[in-house]
């Protein structure tokens, strides 16, 4: 298996103690771990994948309509699922960045198209639920999407050797602000174990991830 870059926006220390996903606990527990700082940016997940994507802070407050070269794609020759600098979402797997998909019909989408790849390429994915369901007031529960996503990543993570698991920002609150801090869960440490995980370093390890 070819490593994997694994992005959740959304994803938050926040709601562990309450919705307590076992097996990211158990990551937390048990690989390098650290904490994503957001605040060179607004909230919005383009920027935030761009700057990870071209391993340098892209600034821009609305999803994309022309592509560019992305670098990281490129230099690790990844295959990209459901990347959020596009709606609906950029790669394998295109989906529309709002609540009418439930978290487990873009989890079916999305780990159907890792399992294609995984084998072969470096994957590069993101699971969007949490920030496009809670930012647009779908049904689910934020503690339902964590259950569904929890079991997602143990499927996952256990069929690959290397993988970074993070999230660019934390969840999103009233008026669509996010929480400006995200996670970081890998098998690579981060690269100051005493400071925060700045969002081009997460394309940098990824990319010394892929090539060691």
């Amino acid at each position: 298996m070819k490593p994997i870059l694994l992005g959740i926006p959304g994803l938050s220390y926040s709601s562990f103690m309450k919705c307590n996903p076992r097996f990211l606990m158990m990551l937390f527990s048990s690989t390098f771990r650290g904490v994503v700082v957001n605040k060179e940016l607004n909230y919005h997940p383009t920027p935030a994948w761009l700057s990870i994507l071209q391993m340098e802070y892209v600034k821009t407050d609305q999803f994309l309509t022309n592509v560019p070269e992305l670098k990281l794609a490129k230099l690790t020759n990844s295959v990209l699922i459901n990347i959020p600098i596009t709606n609906p979402t950029y790669g394998e797997v295109n989906l529309p960045y709002n609540n009418s998909l439930s978290t487990s019909e873009e989890i079916e989408k999305v780990k159907k198209a890792i399992f294609e790849y995984i084998d072969d390429y470096p994957v590069i994915v993101s699971v969007n639920a949490i920030d496009r369901i809670l930012l647009n007031d779908g049904k689910e529960s934020k503690c339902e999407i964590y259950k569904v996503i929890d079991g997602f990543v143990k499927e996952v993570i256990n069929k690959v050797e290397d993988f970074i698991l993070f999230s660019p920002y934390g969840e999103p609150k009233e008026n669509g602000i996010r929480e400006q801090y995200g996670i970081y869960l890998a098998s690579v440490p981060r690269p100051n174990e005493h400071d925060t995980v700045k969002l081009p370093e997460i394309g940098k390890l990824f990319l010394g991830l892929v090539g060691r």
